[in-house]
């Protein structure tokens, strides 16, 4: 018999619920991050050219949209643990058949894996809500923003050991490239394992966001969950800055190399530019988790529109690219998404009614995926037509647009704001 969620000690099962989160977004996004490179290796091998190795991170896209649909309607009924582990688990799936696809040099095969490993990439995202669902109202950035923190260190560290998982791989007389695919499926059965036996009490049952008796057709729909959104001018502006955010992060940063590698610079240069631009994202998040539970979400979100807008006026000036303007204004970039999404979470989270919190959830981050990968097909085509600096251009004027929007709810919500 499952206890009454009221006779939780609701700090405890938070304290909990972010050590679990933690772990799992250390194992996660580290295996994730080991994933992408030689994903994109892995096609190249299997069509003997490099022209559509692309493909791999647009599959992997559209898995993470599909998985943050389908996990917001399975989480309104069964609970956080019960979805973050099934999508992790469908993430090691997708790795075992990335393996048995690079075998077989079976294209189709691969991108079938690649779909399931992007649904564990969205469930990886879609973790840090888990974080909101017990908090206080003056902490809720900042324990979202420690999740987001603590993925940096699998970011970081877990890709380093790629060439040694290449190693062990064909001394087991597999493909060099499966080997970042196997250690990828050993970090995703960790978070599952971690999320599975370690998140008990589950923090939305706790919350009261779980209705145990509901079935499939009571949940809220993703075009009803887009409803509820724009019905309430906080959500509304909320979604707007986590889409934004993300479509200008991406885009900008998606080309960067190309960019970079046209003028010149050497692959470690265009390497550490991307390490600094990792670090505006994740590294400084707690910070963002400060400033947003400290000056309020409207303005950190109007801060995050400030931060893009500088990032990309450095960029469209880097038209040689020079690293003295790619260095801050990718780190900038970074920065800025970091203010969007820590501040645009917690505001979403609280915007909306419990009963409609998790639907709303998943249909922002379903938006925010499918901005991803418009943001990375356009900016190609952007920046092949007009250049790097108009690809730039194009995304100040998307982040104007969200400081004026963040500026106007601002003016009209200050009463409601933190």
């Amino acid at each position: 018999m499952v206890q009454d969620a009221a006779t939780y000690d609701r700090h405890a099962v938070q304290r909990r619920t972010l050590w679990v989160l933690w772990a799992a977004a250390i194992f996660s996004r580290g295996a994730f991050s080991s994933m992408f490179p030689v994903s994109v290796l892995a096609i190249k091998e299997i069509l003997g050219s490099p022209t559509w190795a692309g493909l791999s991170t647009g599959f992997s896209t559209a898995g993470s949209a599909i998985g943050a649909a389908w996990l917001a309607v399975y989480m309104q009924r069964r609970g956080r643990a019960p979805g973050l582990t099934r999508g992790f688990a469908a993430a090691a799936v997708g790795g075992l058949i990335g393996i048995l696809a690079i075998q077989l040099s079976s294209l189709p095969l691969f991108l079938i894996g690649m779909v399931l490993v992007g649904v564990g990439s969205g469930t990886s995202n879609l973790s840090r809500y888990a974080a909101a669902d017990l908090a206080s109202e003056d902490r809720r950035s900042r324990e979202i923003s420690t999740v987001i923190f603590a993925a940096t260190f699998g970011a970081v560290f877990f890709p380093l050991l790629i060439g040694f998982a290449g190693d062990i791989a064909e001394s087991v007389s597999l493909d060099k490239n499966a080997g970042g695919f196997a250690m990828s499926i050993i970090l995703t059965l960790l978070a599952a394992g971690a999320v599975f036996l370690f998140m008990r009490p589950d923090p939305l049952v706790v919350a009261g966001g779980v209705d145990p008796n509901a079935s499939r057709k009571d949940t809220v729909p993703f075009s009803e969950a887009v409803a509820v959104t724009w019905r309430v001018p906080l959500a509304r502006l909320a979604f707007v800055a986590l889409v934004v955010g993300q479509a200008v992060m991406v885009g900008v940063m998606a080309m960067t190399p190309l960019h970079m590698d046209a003028h010149g610079h050497t692959t470690g240069v265009i390497g550490a530019v991307i390490s600094a631009h990792t670090a505006g994202m994740f590294a400084l998040a707690p910070v963002a988790g400060y400033i947003s539970d400290h000056w309020g979400r409207i303005p950190t979100i109007a801060l995050g529109g400030t931060t893009l807008m500088m990032a990309t006026a450095l960029t469209a000036l880097a038209g040689e690219a020079p690293a003295a303007l790619m260095f801050p204004g990718l780190f900038l970039l970074g920065l800025g998404w970091s203010f969007t999404i820590v501040a645009g979470s917690a505001l979403l989270t609280e915007s909306v009614e419990l009963g409609d919190r998790v639907a709303v959830q998943g249909a922002a981050d379903l938006a925010t995926n499918v901005a991803s990968g418009s943001g990375a097909l356009l900016s190609g085509v952007v920046l092949s037509m007009t250049g790097f600096h108009i690809l730039s251009f194009v995304g100040m004027t998307a982040a104007a647009g969200l400081l004026t929007m963040a500026f106007f709810y601002n003016k009209l919500n200050r009463s409601l704001v933190r």
